[in-house]
C-alpha cells in the first residue's frame, strides 16, 4: 500500500512538471512570436536576435516534453515544435531581408547595436497583443480540391496532353506561375501546388519540385520538410543521368541543414546519407567531398544531441542552471554554427573563460582591435578543438569577425589578419580533383587581354577596372563541354563593382557576374536577353568584401550550371541553354573563358579547369 502511494505521488508530482513546463513552453512561444512581430515592424537586426533567442527556450521546452511526457502532451509538443520551425524560418528570413546576405554566404555584418533601456521618465511602452504570425490555412477538404482540379485541367488542357519531360517541365512552371497569381483561393492554390509537385517530378526537376512544395508551404498547415523528403526518395526512383543525381544531392544537402536547424537528426542523418549515394553517381569531385563532409559532420551533431538531452531537461526546469546553459550554448555554437543565441546561453554558463569571452562580444565591441582580439580567442580555441565538425564552426566565426575589422585595420595587425584569412582559405579550399589544369600559368596580359588594364604580380593575375566606363576583359582559352572552373578571387578598394567570368553551357555563351550593379547582385547575363535583375534571377547583397579572398567554384555539366562560394551553394541553373546569351557590355570571343572586372580590382589568385570526361 505503502509503495502504491509513492508511485501515485511520484506521477502526481511528474504530471505537474510537465504542466509547468508546458505552461512555460507556450508563454515563451507567444513572446517570441510578439517579438518576432517587433522586429518585423522595427526592421532591426538585434530584434530578430531577441525573438529568436526566446524561440530556443521555447524549443528546449517542447523537446524535453517529446521526452518525459505523456502521450497527449507529446503530441503537444511536436505540433509547438512544427510551429517553432515555422517561426524559426521567418526571423531567419527576416534577418537575411536586412542584411541583404544571401544564403550559404558568409555574413560580415556590422556589429548588432546593443538595445537601449529607456529612461525612468519614459513612457511605458503600449501593450501589444500577440498574433499568430504562423497561422496558415488548413488543406482544402476533398470535394473542393476536385472542383479546382477540374477547372485547371480545362486550363491547361493542352499542356496536360503532352507527356514528354520537357513537357511536364514546361506543365509545372505554368502551373507554379498560376498558383502565385491565385493567393486568394485556397483550394486552386493547393491543387495548383499539388500538381505543380507531380509534374515536376515527372520531368526530374528538383528545384521546381522543392518550389512546388515551398508555396504549398508558406499558405497551408503542412510539414514542408517532411514533404520533401518524400518527394526527394520519389524522385530518386526516377532519376537516370548524373544532372539528375546531381540536383538530388545538392536538394537533399540543403534539406539536412534544415533538419538539422530543427534538432531532426534522424531524418537529416537519412538526407544526408541519400545525398552522398547520390553524389557517388555523378562525376562531380566537389559534391561526392561535400556530401561526405555534410553526412559526417550529422552523424556527430547527432550523438552530441543525444548527449545534451540531460542538459535540456536540466533547462527546462531550471533555465538559470550555469552547467546546462553552458552545454546549450557550446552545442549551439560550436555544432550548430548558431552564434547569435549560442552566446547568449554561454553568458550565463559555468565555463568562466567562455563567459568572458561571451561577454565580450555581446557587449557589441565598436573598436576593430577589440574585434580582432575576439577572432583570436575564437581562432586559438579552433587550433585546440579535436571534433571536425567543432573545429569548422569556432574557425568559420572567427574567419567573420576578422573579415569584419579588417578594412578599419593598418599596419602590422592588418598584415596578420590578411595572413591569416589567406591560410584559413587555403584551409578550406576544396581540391576538385586531379587532372585541374593550372590557367594563370599560360597567361599572357599583353596577349590576352582585349580591353583594359592587367597584370601578373607574383603568379597573381590583377584585373584594375576600378577606372574603367566599361567592362574589361582579357580571354584565356576554349571551354569543353563540361568542366569545374574553380577561381580564387579578392577585391582591392572599397568600392563594389563586376567580377565576371563567361562562360559556355552546350552551344551558348554566358556571363556570371558577381557584385554587378556597384555589389548589389549577383547572376547570369543574360537569361531571355534579361539581366539578374530584370529575369528576377538574382542573388542580392554584396559578394566580396574588400581584401577578402573567396573560393568560388563552377561547375557547368550537360544540363545544368551551378556555383559554389566557399564551398556552399550559392546558385544554380537548370533551364535549357537556349535561354542564355552574352550580354553586349561583356564584348569579345564567345566561344573562349574570359574574366574581367568594372568599377573594381580584383586580384585572380587561383584559377583551375578540371575537365568532366565520362
Amino acid at each position: 500500500m505503502l509503495l502504491r502511494t509513492s508511485l501515485l505521488l511520484l506521477c502526481l508530482a511528474q504530471g505537474v512538471q510537465e504542466d509547468k513546463i508546458l505552461e512555460a513552453g507556450d508563454k515563451l512561444l507567444d513572446e517570441a512570436k510578439t517579438a518576432y512581430e517587433e522586429a518585423h515592424s522595427k526592421s532591426v537586426v538585434s530584434a530578430f536576435v531577441d525573438a529568436g533567442f526566446k524561440l530556443e527556450e521555447a524549443r528546449i521546452k517542447f523537446i524535453v516534453l517529446q521526452e518525459i511526457g505523456t502521450p497527449e502532451r507529446q503530441k503537444l509538443a511536436t505540433d509547438r515544435l512544427r510551429a517553432i520551425n515555422q517561426l524559426s524560418k521567418l526571423i531567419h528570413d527576416g534577418k537575411v531581408a536586412i542584411s541583404g546576405t544571401p544564403a550559404g554566404n558568409p555574413a560580415n555584418p556590422a556589429p548588432i547595436p546593443p538595445k537601449k533601456e529607456p529612461g525612468p521618465d519614459a513612457p511605458p511602452e503600449p501593450v501589444r497583443r500577440a498574433v499568430d504570425v504562423m497561422k496558415r490555412a488548413a488543406i482544402p477538404d476533398a470535394a473542393k480540391q476536385r472542383d479546382a482540379e477540374k477547372l485547371i485541367k480545362e486550363l491547361f488542357k493542352e499542356q496536360y496532353a503532352k507527356k514528354a519531360p520537357a513537357d511536364r517541365l514546361a506543365l509545372a512552371e505554368a502551373l507554379l506561375q498560376q498558383a502565385d497569381k491565385t493567393p486568394d483561393d485556397p483550394a486552386a492554390l493547393w491543387v495548383l501546388c499539388r500538381e505543380a509537385q507531380d509534374a515536376a517530378a515527372q520531368a526530374g526537376d528538383v528545384r521546381r519540385l522543392t518550389a512546388a512544395i515551398e508555396t504549398a508551404a508558406r499558405h497551408f498547415d503542412v510539414d514542408a520538410m517532411a514533404l520533401k523528403s518524400a518527394a526527394f526518395i520519389g524522385a530518386g526512383k526516377n532519376a537516370k543521368s548524373p544532372q539528375d543525381f546531381g540536383a538530388l544531392a545538392t536538394a537533399l544537402l540543403e534539406l539536412t541543414s534544415e533538419l538539422v536547424a530543427a534538432d531532426l537528426y534522424d531524418p537529416a542523418d537519412k538526407a544526408a546519407t541519400a545525398a552522398v549515394a547520390h553524389a557517388k553517381k555523378t562525376n562531380d569531385v566537389v559534391l561526392g567531398l561535400r556530401a561526405t563532409t555534410v553526412s559526417r559532420e550529422v552523424a556527430e551533431a547527432k550523438l552530441k544531441f543525444q548527449a545534451m538531452k540531460s542538459a535540456l531537461t536540466t533547462l527546462a526546469r531550471t533555465p538559470e542552471d550555469p552547467v546546462a546553459n553552458s552545454q546549450m550554448g557550446q552545442f549551439l555554437c560550436f555544432v550548430k554554427g548558431n552564434w547569435d543565441l549560442g552566446l547568449r546561453f554561454i553568458a550565463k554558463g559555468s565555463d568562466a573563460a567562455l563567459k568572458s569571452i561571451a561577454d565580450k562580444e555581446l557587449s557589441f565591441p565598436p573598436k576593430a582591435a577589440d574585434r580582432v582580439f575576439l577572432a583570436d580567442a575564437w581562432f586559438d580555441l579552433a587550433e585546440k578543438e579535436k571534433s571536425p565538425l567543432g573545429k569548422r564552426q569556432l574557425t568559420a566565426h572567427a574567419r567573420e569577425i576578422y573579415e569584419g575589422a579588417l578594412p578599419e585595420l593598418t599596419g602590422l595587425v592588418r598584415a596578420k589578419v590578411e595572413k591569416r584569412l589567406d591560410a584559413m582559405q587555403q584551409a578550406a579550399t576544396v581540391p576538385v580533383g586531379p587532372g585541374g589544369e593550372d590557367l594563370l600559368k599560360g597567361i599572357d596580359p599583353s596577349r590576352d587581354a582585349l580591353n583594359g588594364t592587367f597584370k601578373m604580380q607574383d603568379g597573381i593575375l590583377i584585373a584594375d577596372g576600378a577606372s574603367a566606363t566599361r567592362h574589361i576583359r582579357l580571354d584565356i582559352r576554349a571551354l569543353p563541354a563540361e568542366y569545374d572552373l574553380t577561381a580564387v578571387v579578392e577585391r582591392e578598394g572599397s568600392t563594389p563593382g563586376d567580377c565576371f567570368f563567361v562562360l559556355k553551357g552546350g552551344d551558348r555563351a554566358f556571363c556570371f557576374s558577381l557584385d554587378s550593379f556597384y555589389g548589389a547582385v549577383s547572376g547570369i547575363y543574360n537569361i531571355d536577353g534579361k539581366n539578374p535583375r530584370e529575369s528576377g534571377t538574382a542573388i542580392k547583397g554584396a559578394f566580396f568584401n574588400t581584401g577578402v579572398s573567396r573560393t568560388v567554384v563552377m561547375q557547368v555539366r550537360k544540363n545544368s550550371f551551378t556555383v559554389l562560394a566557399d564551398g556552399k551553394p550559392f546558385y544554380s541553373y537548370t533551364d535549357p541553354w537556349s535561354r542564355l546569351s552574352v550580354h553586349p557590355s561583356f564584348k569579345g570571343d564567345t566561344g573562349k573563358l574570359g574574366i574581367g572586372s568594372l568599377s573594381a580590382t580584383y586580384k585572380f589568385k587561383r584559377l583551375s579547369l578540371v575537365t568532366i570526361t565520362r
